[in-house]
């Protein structure tokens, strides 16, 4: 018997491994950028950032200060106003990951700033004068940590937690007036311009990294609504996992019903971790994401569709007329000699997609209604056969204009059929292979490609288009190795972030 200090330990376990249980649900989609990805986004980022900082006001600096002339302490009120900046260059720069978020470090920043200035002696005889000053600046360090995290929503969101600026060197040379008593305590004026510059540039570059970086996640999409019965869910399961080579993302990667959103009852299938780094992005999207696809399709009673005789091609050796099937039933064409026929189509339980090292294959599962039309167009049922489709599926990665897409084809491998019901009296399917062989590839998998060639909507920022993209299989999974490129306008629409 349990003491009670033992239920209280065994209750903390069972907490424990129901939050560990929950934090360790596996995605249906993920996502890693690589350092090569990271260093793109520098490529593109730090010339922005230089542009946004180029820009800054530095704000008028005044005070009090005490400077000894030929020994005596003398009181000067003093002001640099005006003050302009010009010529910021970051010469270098790296973007790095690790477990404390991404660090932006820009070295080597060198400056050119001018401004008018005045003093006032504070005591008698209050003398006073004016001039103007050139601040050179150079050897400068900034670095920059940011992190991503997650809102309850499963939206990504940005925030930086840290910012260094450092001054290697700072030379003030002022002109006119007494600029040689100016001169006399640049070191002082020195610092506070640092101080001034530090507050400024910290505050610009976290503003601009915060509001242009939150301002591309939103546009990363949590759910895509397809069409009036789906949409699909990538919000973020967790926060980004930050590692030194990569940055990875988990995403829920489901469809659900637009009207009835269900959770489905099986879980998407274990990841592996990644290996190789050579490309900028590497995006996993699991057989959860088809397989619940088809639950929310098959539930919705979407998976139906009717063959009729005009869609039939006519060069096809097997056309829907009891006359083609005469040598095949005897029974049906005895019972309707020389008549239209129908096929009703019904799913009768979701379709399965299997994704294995060696491809992806796709099976069908359905009952096909076989009818009779009558001179009056009035529906007959003949028979029911069940079929089973077997299909081998290729995907692609493209374009659609403004988002990155996954694509399929199928291709027709088998069709098991049995006989489900009839009313024209027993029969053996086995004479009825090769013409449900022909529909199924000629008319069926042709439909389903319409759908497939459609495509899945990759969850992507706006503006990010995918080159250099590679698909590759794995057990339960396909892989798309990719590099990006940013689109010039949105590259504009950054530069345009205030």
């Amino acid at each position: 018997m349990l003491t009670s200090q033992g239920r209280t330990a065994y209750a903390a376990l069972a907490a424990l491994a129901l939050v560990s249980t929950c934090l360790a649900t596996n995605p249906g989609f993920r996502t890693a950028i690589t350092k090569k990805g990271l260093d793109y986004v520098r490529q593109v980022g730090v010339p922005l950032l230089e542009e946004k900082l180029s820009s800054i006001t530095i704000p008028d600096i005044s005070g009090t200060s005490h400077i000894k002339i030929f020994g005596i302490s003398v009181g000067v009120d003093y002001w640099l106003t005006n003050i302009h900046q010009s010529g910021l260059q970051i010469p270098t720069a790296s973007i790095t990951s690790g477990p404390s978020g991404i660090t932006v470090t820009a070295s080597g920043i060198s400056s050119h700033i001018t401004a008018d200035w005045k003093y006032k002696q504070t005591g008698w005889p209050h003398t006073r004068d004016s001039g103007t000053c050139d601040v050179s600046i150079s050897s400068v360090v900034l670095s920059i940590t940011a992190t991503v995290g997650a809102d309850s929503e499963g939206h990504a969101t940005l925030s930086t937690t840290g910012c260094s600026f450092s001054i290697g060197h700072l030379k003030v040379k002022f002109h006119g007036g007494a600029s040689w008593l100016y001169n006399l305590f640049d070191d002082f004026i020195s610092g506070k311009i640092k101080d001034a510059l530090q507050s400024q540039v910290c505050s610009a570059a976290t503003h601009y990294i915060n509001t242009a970086g939150n301002a591309a996640l939103e546009s990363l999409p949590v759910v895509v609504k397809l069409d009036a019965v789906s949409e699909i869910n990538y919000k973020l399961l967790q926060a980004p996992i930050f590692t030194s080579t990569y940055v990875e993302t988990l995403h829920k990667g489901e469809f659900f019903s637009v009207s009835h959103p269900v959770e489905a009852s099986f879980s998407p299938p274990p990841l592996p971790p990644l290996t190789n780094t050579s490309k900028m992005m590497y995006v996993w999207l699991t057989d959860y994401i088809g397989n619940t696809a088809g639950l929310v399709y098959q539930t919705a009673g979407f998976l139906k569709y009717n063959i009729t005789p005009n869609m039939v091609p006519p060069g096809l050796p097997i056309q829907l007329n009891t006359s083609y099937f005469q040598p095949l039933i005897p029974e049906l064409y005895n019972k309707y000699p020389n008549m239209a026929m129908m096929l009703e189509l019904l799913a009768m339980k979701p379709p399965v997609l299997e994704i294995v090292p060696k491809g992806a294959n796709f099976s069908v599962y359905g009952n096909v209604n076989v009818y009779v039309l009558d001179s009056n167009q009035t529906t007959h049922l003949a028979f029911t056969l069940g079929v089973v489709l077997y299909l081998d599926v290729g995907v692609w990665i493209h374009s659609n204009g403004s988002k990155e897409m996954i694509s399929a084809n199928a291709t027709f491998l088998r069709a098991d059929i049995g006989l489900v019901h009839s009313n024209i009296g027993k029969f053996s399917v086995s004479t009825l292979q090769a013409a449900v062989n022909i529909l199924s590839e000629k008319i069926i998998v042709p439909l389903l490609n319409r759908y497939g060639k459609v495509g899945l909507p990759i969850p992507t920022v706006d503006g990010i288009s995918f080159i250099n993209s590679a698909v590759t299989f794995g057990e339960g999974y396909v892989l798309v190795s990719t590099d990006v490129i940013y689109k010039q306008s949105f590259i504009e629409k950054l530069r345009r972030v205030t």
